[in-house]
């Protein structure tokens, strides 16, 4: 699945997963944030896969996120 298709899936659906074999049991590796954007490296339990999300900033919200 390439990046777009990726994207729109993870949005849809609320959980990441793996690109080449759609499991959603990844272990999430380090994380690198800069100014604008997340990089979180992650790999697929099932078929071992190794990737990088990266995010973006797209705005802020008021207060803190419940926990």
């Amino acid at each position: 699945m390439d990046s777009d298709e990726w994207k729109s899936r993870v949005v849809r659906t609320a959980s990441p997963l793996c690109p080449k074999c759609e499991s959603t049991k990844l272990t999430m590796g380090a994380c690198a944030v800069g100014a604008k954007t997340v990089h979180q490296e992650l790999v697929c339990e099932k078929c071992t896969h190794e990737f990088t999300a990266l995010f973006v900033l797209i705005g802020y919200y008021d207060g803190l996120p419940d926990t």
